[in-house]
Order: structure tokens, then sequence, then C-alpha cells
């Protein structure tokens, strides 16, 4: 019997349990709270039936209503429905304005809805209130567990300096509390945190000691989700193997919550290992289920797996996929809610998308956003590792020079008037001065590598700038060559035209010279000519496919210019002689100038050059 089966059998006979119990006698209303509270991390489903018969009693106190749409919003949290969770909390307060102790933990929930949302200002505009009112109420622990879901905000935020901060002072409270079930869970979070600044071994051994706490404290979803960052940290460290056991078992194990968002997040790392290891048809099938997770559930993490699943399928160019799942994260409208580095991600997967779909205003829309978000990525990057280099340079330089001072005061004690006094004063002052030389030379060399760092960073801008214009060169290349293919049609069928017009003027001259018998060998003559096509038009097709607005605004700037008026300047337009004209149209060379000169005088142009540069610069 699977799981979720066990799961539903429970949660029945438990509601059966309790309304055969509040028959029988008065309902315990903080009684069935506490096994709420020991239940809904271990078995949500159980706890949701609880919540709803606490919600069915007659006669409930607004603090029962306050912490049982509290306990609502925690199982959607368990489940993974961020909007459920923000909903059922914001009822929770409407409870619990006079109450603010139990208030303050309906307060914290919610931003953890909001986090989860990507709205992480609202989560830290909360989380800060929370703060405010444990530090007044002198709780230790409270206080302790807001910097806790603080440093969890900064850390998606990607701003893990600040994160740590807070990690180490929330570890610092629950340790003197020896509050150990808080402290297992703020490891985590500070594990996560060094997975995201790329400390991945340290990350991990981090990970297997909070799993051994999990477990013992019966923190089955935490250990779920902790098997997840595991099996991200493997991956780093390319041991793909467990990786994959790992997050399969997580998989496996969120199911019971029914937390489809952590699901995908699973089968994304899935799909990213078969796809490490070349199994791309593999890789697809996991990121697809993987993506219709997120989606459903609207999750920021949607920007992320979508982007990976795109470079996916361009590498394999299905290109049409690539762009429908374009199409369904931009009607999510989740990019600004994620951090930078998932929108450089899909913005660089999107550019190949389109460019390779001949899309060059999107593909250079999507690569300059890539260029801005990388400066923007790189400039973090290098004033963290300045700010770094020059606390632990800082640091070092000042425990130096106390250590001078200290020997210096040793030294000055005992009034040295001996060569060996002397000796030692020596000895000590040129470590002293040996060290402050060390210390400097590492302060160059961690300044030097810190612009190699830069320079690495300029080459890697330059490489991009220089794929774009090489894009763009390309671009102008191929429409230079479309217009030119498009020009040498047009001509092509201007003097298939003329040919047209010698057939006719072929026919007239057979007319006068007698060589048609009868009537019915002229019709027999003309009807073959007639089953050609119309030459003229076909030129004109081609000429408004090369300057499609070109015969309306003529006719808009200047209204008495007649259809073959403007035909004729079609032909002008080419830039073509007048003798080529004349050719073309079968008539005389001083027939073109006459023509030429009335459609002048129409316009109201003197000038032939203006009359020519008119022309020219129409469409």
């Amino acid at each position: 019997m699977s799981i979720q089966k066990i799961s539903k059998i429970s949660t029945l006979l438990i509601c059966l349990l309790l309304v055969f119990t509040a028959s029988a006698q008065k309902y315990d209303f903080k009684k069935a709270e506490q096994e709420c509270r020991r239940l809904i991390y271990k078995s949500p489903d159980s706890a949701l039936a609880i919540i709803k018969n606490t919600l069915a009693q007659p006669n409930i106190h607004d603090t029962v209503y306050g912490n049982t749409y509290n306990l609502y919003g925690i199982y959607y949290g368990m489940t993974g429905k961020p909007d459920s969770v923000i909903y059922y909390t914001k009822r929770s307060l409407t409870y619990l304005n006079d109450y603010p102790k139990t208030r303050v933990r309906s307060l914290m929930n919610l931003a953890l809805g909001y986090r989860n949302k990507g709205e992480y200002q609202t989560a830290i505009k909360y989380q800060k209130e929370a703060l405010k009112f444990y530090r007044d109420q002198k709780n230790k622990v409270g206080v302790a567990i807001a910097y806790g879901e603080l440093a969890s905000n900064y850390n998606y935020m990607l701003k893990y300096d600040t994160s740590v901060k807070y990690l180490l002072k929330s570890i610092e409270i629950f340790k003197a509390e020896k509050d150990t079930i808080h402290l297992a869970v703020v490891r985590q979070k500070l594990a996560n945190t060094y997975l995201a600044k790329n400390n991945f071994e340290f990350a991990l051994d981090m990970y297997r000691e909070c799993i051994k706490d999990f477990r013992a404290f019966g923190m089955e979803k935490n250990y779920y989700l902790t098997l997840v960052n595991m099996g991200e940290a493997l991956i780093h460290l390319k041991q793909y193997k467990e990786a994959q056991k790992i997050l399969s078992e997580a998989a496996e194990g969120l199911k019971q919550y029914g937390d489809e968002e952590i699901i995908g997040v699973c089968y994304s790392k899935i799909g990213n290992i078969n796809y490490i290891k070349g199994n791309s048809n593999k890789a697809l099938k996991y990121y697809e289920i993987a993506f219709n997770n997120t989606e459903k559930t609207k999750s920021i993490h949607t920007l992320r797996i979508g982007a990976e699943y795109i470079g996916i399928l361009n590498s394999q160019k299905q290109y049409d996929k690539s762009l429908n799942i374009i199409n369904h994260i931009e009607k999510l409208n989740i990019y600004n809610k994620t951090n930078i580095e998932d929108q450089m991600v899909y913005s660089n997967a999107a550019a190949q998308t389109y460019k390779a779909t001949n899309n060059p205003v999107r593909a250079l829309d999507a690569f300059e956003k890539t260029i801005a978000l990388k400066d923007s990525i790189d400039e973090n990057e290098k004033q963290s590792a300045i700010r770094e280099s020059q606390a632990k340079f800082q640091t070092a330089l000042q425990r130096q020079k106390n250590m001078s001072l200290e020997a210096s005061n040793i030294l000055l004690t005992k009034q040295i008037g001996t060569e060996k006094h002397m000796l030692i004063l020596y000895i000590v002052v040129s470590l002293a001065v040996l060290c402050v030389v060390l210390l400097l030379l590492r302060g160059y060399r961690l300044r030097y590598k810190l612009q190699q760092q830069e320079l690495k960073s300029i080459e890697t801008d330059k490489y991009i700038v220089e794929q774009k214009h090489l894009y763009e060169y390309e671009l102008n290349a191929k429409q230079k060559e479309t217009i030119e293919e498009k020009q040498r049609e047009l001509t092509s069928s201007a003097l298939v035209m003329s040919n047209f017009q010698d057939s006719i003027k072929q026919i007239i001259q057979n007319c006068d010279d007698g060589a048609y018998k009868t009537i019915t060998d002229i019709k027999k003559e003309l009807a073959q000519l007639n089953k050609q096509n119309d030459y003229w038009k076909q030129f004109e097709k081609r000429f408004n496919s090369l300057h499609p607005d070109f015969a309306t605004e003529l006719n808009t700037r200047f209204t008495k210019l007649t259809k073959n008026d403007i035909e004729f300047c079609s032909l002008l337009k080419l830039n073509l002689s007048n003798k080529e004209i004349a050719a073309l149209l079968q008539i005389s060379h001083e027939s073109v100038i006459t023509k030429k000169y009335r459609i002048k005088k129409k316009m109201e142009i003197q000038n032939d050059e203006d009359f020519d540069q008119l022309l020219l610069s129409l469409p």
C-alpha cells in the first residue's frame, strides 16, 4: 500500500475519531491544536482533518480562530501553495489584533508565504515587524527565529554576506538557549548559503549532519528538502550517481505533501544530471515534468527551470518548443520576482532561441539584457571579494600590531640593559617587520588576483559584445543580399514585360504586312499571347514587395499623378537611364523626356536633380 493511500486512510480515521469524540464530550480546542501541530510536519492531511473539525465547532474564541487559520496557512506551506498561505494567514490576523503574542506567529508565516512567491521586500517587512515584537518582549528564541527567516530572504536575493550575518546571530542564541531543534534548522539555512557561494564540500558536510537531526526530531519535510540541496551540491562535485539517488528519494518522499513546486525542482536536477551524462532525451522528459509542476504552482523556480529546459531544447534544435516555453514563462509574469542570476540565464537562453528562429529584434534585446545582468553580477562578486580581502588584511594587520605592541611592553617592563635583551628586541622587531612585509605582500597578491578576475570578466564581456556585432553584421549582409536579389528579379520582370510588348508590336506589324490570312489567325495569335502572365502586374507586385510604401506615399503627396505616372516613376526609382526606359516601354527617347517633364510639372518640381533625389528618398 502506498504512502498516499495510508495517509488518506489515517486522515479518515482521525476525522471519524474526532467526530465521535466531539459528540460524546465537550470539544478540547487546546488538545486539538497540540495534536495538529504535532502532525502538520509529518502528516499534513491528518492535521487538515483536525483543522476542519475545529472550525466546524460552535462558539469558537477569536484566538482559536486565529491559531487554526494560521495552521491552515502552515498546511498550505507544506503543500507548496504560497497564495493559499497568504490568504489563510491574513484571515488569521483578523482575529488576533488584541493578542500580540499569538499574532506574531501568524506574521512569521505570512512572511514565509510572500518569500515563496518571490516578494522578498514584503516578506522582510513582516519579519522585521515580528523581530521588533520579540525584542520588546525579550524573547530570545523568537529573535533567533526571526533572524533565521531574514537570512533565508537575503539568501534568495543573493545577498550572502547579510544572510551569514543573521545566521551567525541566530546560531549563537540557539546554542545559548540549548534549542537543538531550531539550531538544526538554522544550520541547514547556513549550509544553503555556503552552497550558493559555491563552497560545495563544506555545505555537503553540514547537510549530512542536518539530515541526522531532522530524522531524529521527526521533521520529515525538512529531511526531504535537505536531500534536494544535497543533490545540488553533489552535482557540482560531479558525484552524479549519489546525487540522482537522493534526489529520487526526495521526489518520492515529497509526494505525500503534494508539494508540486519542490518535486518539480527535484526533477529538474535529475534532468540536469542526465543531460550532463549525455542522455538528452531523458533529460528533456524530466525537464518537461519539472516545468509543468512549477508552472502549475506559478513558482518563481519556473524561470530557472524553464531557462535550462530551453537550453537543452536549443541544443536539440527543437526551437518551436523553446518558443512555446518562452511564451508560457512570459504569461506567468515572474521575471522581476527572481534573482538576477536566474534572469541572466533565462535571457541568454531566450536570445539563442530568437537568434535561431530569425527574430533579430528580440534576439538583440535579450542579448543586451544578458550583458547588463552579467555586468551587475560581476560587479557584486568583485565588491564582495574586495570587502572580504580587505577585512582579512586589516584583521591580520591589527593582530600583528597588537602582537608587536605586546612584545614592546614586555621588553620595556624588563628594562633591557644587556646585549641579550637587545638581541631579543632586535629579533622581535625583525619578526614584526617581516610579518608586516609578508602581510603587505599578501595584500598586493590579493589585489593582483582581483585585477586578474576583473580582466577575465572584461574579456568575457568583450567576447559577448563581439558575438553581438558579428550577428548584426551577418544580419545586415543577409538583408543587403535579399534586396539585391529582388532588384534583379524586378529588372528581369521589366525585360520580360518589354518582350511581351514586342510580341504585340510584331502582331500589329504582321497585320500591316498582310501576314495573316483571316481574322481567326489573328485571334489565335492573340489568344496564345493572352495565355501568358500579365508581366506588368508581376513587375508591380515585385516592386511593391521591395518598396511597399512607394506608390502610396507618391499618390498621397502628389494627387495629380495618374496610375501611369506612378508606374513610370517606379521605373525611375530603379535609377534606369532615359534610354533604358525607352527600350523597356518601346517608346522614343524624346517621349521619355517629355513624359518625365510632364510628371515634374504635375509635382511642381523644376530641377532634375531634386526630382531624382525625391524618388530615391521615398521608401
